[in-house]
């Protein structure tokens, strides 16, 4: 592990212990299982008990501890990772969302989801202090914990910040040359992690530009998958959400252009680094969202393979037939896209 990621997790577990990564949200919805109803207050988040990390979560308006929200488990042996966490149904821009295309989410500074303007907001990323900054190149990269973990031993955001860390702009979530080029930096830097970005009608709830990043704990099913050439790209061959893959190592520059020219031609993608490889997969973004995994849309991490949802019997019936049938609505094939913009 390398010594920026040691630190970092460090910082995590520090954090925990300090029971920093335990916010308050408002019920945007009522749960299927009585766990809340709509408006009630609950806090959720990560405690450290017996010498491991736990989800902890408490109804405050009701007065009792909520329990049973998260599981996991493998599709078989698909390779397909399944999560299940309830408690992320609580969290800024997520509710009951319809199928198919979903709303923009507003560019306004007053409207982020961040709050990044607003130190008086309790999720404000103001009233966080960074679990780490790391001066690039482009832009200082501060680590703050997510206040909706998927993965409870540590999920950061990273946002690019000025003035040495200090200032954090509202920059909409799209990517320049000059934020790849520094992410690409980061996660050389960031041992046994997974660096990803969603963009906005591929899964994304906040428009403020961000990375996360989780452990690599656990091998994403396209990373095995072999490769082959098309047109001069580098494709998944045998993956129902073919990408297009890149080498982390050297091929910067042409990771650049693919993703200028998917924002150009407004494509939304999901982008996830792991390894040595970055996957960008293209969307379809009429349809966001889809009935095999209704009220949550699938980001970076589940077109790689590792699905995270809101919903009970999505994750009940999950199989890799089910899984295949939403990748094939959801995704925009590589080879198709590259016609395009060829």
């Amino acid at each position: 592990m390398s010594d920026l990621t040691s630190t970092l997790y460090k910082a995590w577990k520090q954090a925990v212990l300090n029971e920093s990564v335990i916010n308050q949200f408002e019920a945007p919805q009522t749960d299927s299982f009585g766990r809340w109803n709509k408006g009630d207050q609950i806090i959720y988040g990560v405690r450290y008990q017996n010498e491991q990390f736990t989800y902890y979560a408490r109804n405050l308006t009701q007065c009792f501890d909520l329990e049973g929200a998260t599981e996991e488990k493998r599709g078989g042996d698909t390779g397909y990772l399944c999560r299940l966490n309830r408690y992320r149904a609580l969290r800024p821009g997520a509710g009951n969302r319809p199928l198919g295309r979903q709303p923009d989410i507003s560019a306004d500074a007053s409207h982020c989801r961040f709050h990044c303007q607003d130190a008086a907001h309790p999720l404000s990323l103001l009233r966080r202090d960074p679990l780490l900054s790391v001066p690039l190149t482009h832009f200082t990269w501060n680590a703050y914990y997510n206040v909706a973990p998927i993965e409870k031993a540590g999920h950061f955001l990273w946002i690019p910040a000025t003035n040495g860390g200090n200032v954090i702009p509202h920059m909409l979530q799209r990517l320049t040359s000059e934020l790849i080029e520094d992410a690409v930096a980061l996660f050389s830097q960031l041992s046994q992690s997974i660096l990803f970005f969603t963009a906005l009608h591929a899964g994304a709830s906040v428009n403020h530009i961000h990375f996360q990043a989780i452990s690599h704990r656990h091998p994403l099913p396209v990373e095995s998958v072999p490769l082959v050439n098309y047109k001069g790209y580098q494709l998944l061959t045998d993956y129902p959400a073919q990408a297009v893959v890149f080498n982390a190592k050297d091929q910067t520059t042409e990771l650049i252009t693919y993703v200028e020219k998917l924002q150009q031609a407004d494509i939304p993608f999901n982008l996830a680094m792991a390894s040595e490889r970055i996957f960008v997969i293209a969307r379809d973004g009429d349809n966001a969202i889809v009935s095999e995994f209704p009220g949550d849309g699938l980001a970076a991490l589940g077109m790689c393979g590792a699905i995270a949802t809101v919903d009970r019997n999505a994750y009940d019936t999950v199989n890799a037939a089910l899984i295949e049938s939403a990748f094939k609505k959801m995704v925009v094939p590589a080879s198709q896209v590259i016609d395009s913009l060829t």
